[in-house]
């Protein structure tokens, strides 16, 4: 029979096992961890990074549309409702231009070394920016029904006319303030919303915060 000392040694390399078992386990899993992060944060940067080119061709035609409407406001500015429908214009086209530039601002600053909390908020707000800067796009809808009113054609125009203008234009002043109204992130699970903001990049947005969001169930897994 195995006296004390034998049962105690057996014990003692036992443990020395189970020990070592740990390390190996906990460094396997910090190596997969660390292999799974580098994956997602790939996959988010380069979801991130293709929407950098599609905005800078939208700065770049909403600046050439805003010259030109300057343009025109430099000769009509005489005309009452004109200008004031073209100034409303270059404003909101220019609000939507700085929203642009800030997107681009804000995907080229995250740091995808931080933590995956600080980069789910940056994401988040670049998730904001863009359907501020699409929600503000459509708020010009009214004033293209308005931009060509001359002061001749407000003084002499058909009551059929006015009836048509008027009408045309509250439309599409109902249709600019439901739309300003409804596209948001709370209501981006009904189709149509959905839809909308898939072709302004949202979707690639939102892959870059699931593949973060993937990292943290990882975790969760791990542990459990």
């Amino acid at each position: 029979m195995m006296n004390d000392i034998e049962i105690k040694g057996m014990w003692k390399d036992y443990d020395k096992m189970i020990e070592e078992s740990k390390v190996l386990n906990l460094q396997s899993w910090v190596l997969n961890l660390r292999c799974f992060e580098t994956l997602q944060t790939q996959k988010a940067k380069s979801n991130l990074r293709s929407l950098i080119i599609p905005e800078i061709v939208v700065i770049l035609l909403g600046v050439g549309w805003v010259w030109f409407l300057v343009m025109m406001l430099s000769y009509l500015f005489s005309q009452t409702i004109i200008a004031i429908s073209l100034i409303i214009l270059i404003a909101l086209t220019t609000a939507s231009i700085v929203m642009y530039i800030q997107n681009i601002t804000v995907i080229a600053q995250i740091n995808y070394s931080d933590s995956i909390t600080k980069t789910q908020e940056r994401i988040a707000f670049l998730q904001s920016s863009i359907v501020n800067s699409i929600r503000i796009g459509w708020l010009q809808l009214p004033f293209y029904t308005t931009c060509y009113i001359s002061n001749k054609l407000l003084t002499a125009g058909s009551i059929q006319f006015w009836i048509i203008q008027v009408s045309v234009t509250l439309l599409f002043i109902w249709l600019a303030v439901f739309l300003f109204r409804n596209i948001s992130l709370k209501n981006s699970k009904k189709r149509w919303v959905k839809h909308l903001l898939q072709g302004y990049g949202l979707s690639r947005v939102s892959k870059a915060m699931d593949f973060l969001e993937e990292i943290e169930e990882f975790k969760k897994d791990m542990v459990y």
